[in-house]
């Protein structure tokens, strides 16, 4: 991509702006930014190779790069986490947690203490607190 102008700073930054709007910006420990020319998408990549992405919704996705997890924020509160070994997570803003597990258990946490878990062949098993 063409390079319209690039700026190193005195901290030892560096930022290039390209001919299509992006920003990108090097820092000296190796993390890099870039600033979609929406303005809006901002993609951050950590040196230790974590991926942080803002999007323009606000939704929050963050690849954690030595667990091979992918953990993701709505605007709305909801996250969810995909796990390496196929595990899903939801955990909703009112405190419940919805677990899927890799054999297709799904497990409900209530905020009142109480589970429920669904087995693959259909079998519900309630805990009552």
């Amino acid at each position: 991509k063409e390079i319209q102008r690039e700026t190193a700073y005195p901290d030892g930054k560096v930022e290039k702006v390209l001919k299509n709007g992006c920003h990108l910006i090097f820092f000296p420990n190796g993390t890099w930014k870039k600033v979609d020319s929406d303005g809006k998408t901002v993609t951050i990549t950590f040196f230790n190779g974590d991926v942080k992405q803002v999007m323009p919704d606000q939704t929050v996705i963050y690849y954690y790069a030595d667990a091979k997890t992918t953990h993701t924020t709505y605007s709305d509160g909801l996250e969810v986490l995909h796990f390496s070994n196929g595990q899903i997570e939801k955990h909703y803003p009112d405190g419940k947690k919805e677990i899927t597990f890799p054999d297709q258990t799904i497990k409900n946490l209530f905020t009142d203490g109480q589970e429920e878990s669904i087995f693959p062949d259909g079998t519900i098993v309630r805990i009552q607190r």
